[in-house]
C-alpha cells in the first residue's frame, strides 16, 4: 500500500492488478489479491457433505433434550455442543439434493453428555440391554410403576426415588415418492416412585421397557431405527444427566456411509479442487498438477511412491 502526490493522486478506482481510493484528502493505492481461497478442497467438502445430516438430526431431537449437555461452557448452545460432539463420530453423508428435500439419515450421535454414571449397553442392535438390573421383576401389562422403581432403587446404586429414566427412539422413513430418507422422532420417560400405581406400559412402551437376563432392555421390532436410554436427576435446581449415544438399528444407516457415500455428496456440489503444491487450498494458476514421481533418479522424501 502507498500514498500518492501530484497528479497521480487525482486517481480513482482500479487499473490493472492496482487499486486506488481516495480517504482524507489523500489517495490510496494498493495492490489487488489475487490468490483466492479454494471453497471446494476436499476437507471442505467433507466437512460440508457430513455436517447437514447431523444438523437435520439435532432439529429433530432438539426438544428432547434440552439441559442434554450439562457442563457447556457459557458462550456453547446445545446445539454448538451437539454438533461439536458428533462431527466427530463415523460420517452420515448427504447430496445437495437430499438436503434441499430435508433428508435426515437416523444416526448413532451422542444425545446428552454429563456427571450421572452411563448407562452401559451390551448386546447389538435391537437385542441391545441396559445394566439397569430389575432382579427377577417379570416386566409385563400389569407391571405398575412403583413396582419398577422399586426393582430399580433396590437393585443399582446410582438411582434413587424421584430420578428419572427416558427412552428415546429415532425410526427411519423413506419418502415413496422421492427416495429420501427422513426422521421420526419420539420419547418417553419415567420418574421412579414408589407410590405410583400405575400401570408402566401406559406410561412409556413397551419396547423400551422390557426385561431381558434381569435387565432393563429393548424388545419387539421398531423397524430401522436408533434408540437410547437417559438417567435423569435434579440436584440444586440443576438437571443431571448421564452421557449416552444412539444405538444403531438402521440397516439403511450403511447407504450414507463410507468412500461411496462421499463421493456422491461431494460430487453433487461441485468436483473438488485443491492445488497439489499449495498450502490451504489457495489456488494460483488453472490447469491440473503433473507429477514426476522420480525426477533425475532420485528418491522422494515425505510420501507415498506415486
Amino acid at each position: 500500500m502507498a500514498i500518492l502526490n501530484g497528479i497521480a493522486s487525482k486517481l480513482k478506482g482500479s487499473a490493472g492488478s492496482l487499486t486506488f481510493r481516495r480517504t482524507g484528502g489523500r489517495t490510496i493505492v494498493s495492490e489487488k489479491v489475487t490468490d483466492v481461497k479454494v471453497t471446494r478442497t476436499e476437507p471442505q467438502q467433507r466437512h460440508r457433505t457430513k455436517w447437514a445430516n447431523c444438523v437435520q438430526m439435532y432439529k429433530g431431537i432438539r426438544p428432547l433434550i434440552n439441559y442434554g449437555f450439562e457442563s457447556k461452557p457459557q458462550n456453547l448452545s446445545d446445539y454448538n455442543m451437539f454438533v461439536k460432539v458428533n462431527m466427530q463420530q463415523t460420517p452420515v453423508y448427504l447430496t445437495k439434493q437430499q438436503v434441499a428435500g430435508g433428508a435426515c439419515v437416523a444416526a448413532p450421535y451422542q444425545i446428552t453428555q454429563g456427571s450421572l454414571p452411563a448407562i452401559v449397553i451390551t448386546g447389538e442392535g435391537r437385542n441391545a440391554a441396559t445394566n439397569i438390573f430389575i432382579a427377577d421383576l417379570t416386566l409385563g401389562a400389569a407391571t405398575t410403576v412403583a413396582e419398577f422403581s422399586k426393582a430399580v432403587v433396590d437393585n443399582n446404586p446410582d438411582y434413587r426415588y424421584g430420578d428419572q429414566i427416558s427412552y428415546f427412539i429415532v425410526k427411519q422413513k423413506v419418502n415413496e415418492s422421492t427416495g429420501i430418507p427422513y426422521c421420526q422422532f419420539k420419547a418417553s420417560s419415567i420418574i421412579l416412585d414408589a407410590a405410583n400405581t400405575e400401570n408402566l406400559w401406559n406410561i412409556v412402551p413397551k419396547n423400551g421397557f422390557s426385561a431381558q437376563d434381569g435387565c432393563l432392555a429393548h424388545s419387539g421390532n421398531d423397524g430401522d431405527c436408533v434408540f437410547a436410554w437417559v438417567h435423569s436427576r435434579k440436584s440444586n435446581g440443576k438437571t443431571l444427566v448421564s452421557s449416552q449415544q444412539l444405538i444403531d438399528a438402521n440397516s439403511k444407516l450403511a447407504e450414507y456411509q463410507g468412500e461411496m457415500a462421499y463421493s456422491l455428496a461431494a460430487s453433487s456440489y461441485g468436483e473438488s479442487n485443491s492445488a497439489f503444491l499449495t498450502p490451504d487450498g489457495v489456488s494460483t494458476g488453472a490447469g491440473s498438477p503433473s507429477i514426476n514421481p522420480n525426477p533425475g533418479g532420485g528418491s522422494q522424501g515425505g510420501g507415498d511412491s506415486l
